[in-house]
Parts: structure tokens; sequence; C-alpha cells
């Protein structure tokens, strides 16, 4: 749990994470804060009205994390927080303390505190997909040290609309998206990721035309 200094009470409303990300083109990072409680309601979650997110490197290099507030339409996932992808190849953090500074304009509301030790889990391979009908069926061969406490998204990058996705079980090989929205002849890529808290690995992405 995040140590929290000045404005101590919205502790309660933010959750701030630093994760390892071990993708098919490297080690990199991810930092982001989401809001705590439920979901459907949580314009309340101070994280709205918030100017900038910067997260502090325990060497002092500055991160400025971007506002992620939306609504995957297919699989109802609300999305209510800041985050930064790191690119590519740029390796995992370094082990430390993380210092995550929340601004209204030029006030810092709240400062927390996050402690990260580096941890990786490997990406899924040999991945193939197929359509059935109006279904897309995706398939797998999971990494090595695949556990309960993991779990599995398919993510679907069109070149025009949102993205669609949906989470499946760590034990899954295989998955199937029901009625996805897809005209005849659209075109995107698609990959899968395997999760658990505060690590996730990413396969190669696949083109695909519907």
């Amino acid at each position: 749990m995040p140590l929290a200094t000045k404005r101590p009470s919205l502790n309660n409303e933010v959750f701030s994470e630093v994760w390892s990300s071990n993708g098919f083109d490297g080690k990199t990072y991810e930092f982001k804060t989401n809001c705590f409680g439920d979901f459907v309601a949580l314009e309340t979650c101070f994280l709205w009205t918030i100017t900038a997110v910067i997260v502090e490197s325990p060497d002092g290099v500055r991160f400025e994390l971007e506002k992620d507030f939306n609504i995957n339409t297919y699989s109802g996932e609300v999305t209510r927080r800041w985050v930064l992808y790191g690119p590519p190849g740029a390796g995992l953090p370094r082990p430390g303390e993380y210092r995550f500074l929340y601004q209204e304009q030029e006030e810092l509301v709240l400062t927390q505190i996050v402690s990260y030790d580096p941890e990786t889990v490997d990406p899924p391979t040999s991945v193939t997909w197929s359509r059935e009908g109006n279904d897309l069926v995706v398939g797998w061969t999971p990494p090595a040290g695949a556990m309960p406490a993991m779990w599995y998204k398919v993510l679907v990058f069109p070149d025009e609309g949102s993205i669609i996705s949906d989470r499946f079980e760590w034990d899954a090989r295989s998955a199937r998206l029901r009625n996805v929205p897809l005209v005849d002849g659209a075109t995107g890529s698609l990959n899968v990721a395997i999760y658990f808290s505060g690590d996730y690995a990413y396969s190669e992405y696949l083109s695909m035309t519907w």
C-alpha cells in the first residue's frame, strides 16, 4: 500500500503502482494511478479534477502521466486512471521508492510513495486467430510458470474504432470473443497479454482482416 503525505484523506481515493512490462519487443515499465471504489460512480474521485501526476524515480528522473478515462464498450471495463507506458526496450525500472506527485494547478495536493522490486513473467507465444461467424477465436501457448494469481487479456486494435478486449482465466489456452463489433473487411491487429499484480507481458501483434 502506498504511503501518503499531504492531504492524506485523498489516499483512500487513489492507488499508485509501478509495473514491470516484459513484451516480445523488450522489457520496459508502466506507471499508473487508479481511482478506488465503484467504477460506475467514480466521477467523485479527485483524479477527475487533478491537473498533473508526476512520478519521480529513485534517481530523481521525473515522468509525467497522461489522463486515461474511458469505458471499453465491448467488455464493459471502466478505466479511471492516469498512466504512462515506457517505450519498448527501455528496461525495467530500478528497484526502490517512487514518488507519485499529484497537482491541482500549481498546488501539490498528495504525495504517495511506492516501493518497487522488479518481477517479470514471459509473454504468451504462438498466437493464432480465426473467425467463426461473428466470433473471434484466439489461441496461444502459455508461458512457463503461469499460475492462478495471473490472468490473460485478448486485445484487438482496429484501424478504425475503439479497442476491443476481454479477460480470461490463468489456465486458458484459447478464448472466444463473441459478437465482436467489426464489419466485414475491417483491418487491425491483435495480441495476447498475461498479467499479475505488478507485472504483465504481451505477445507479438498479429495483423488481421475481418
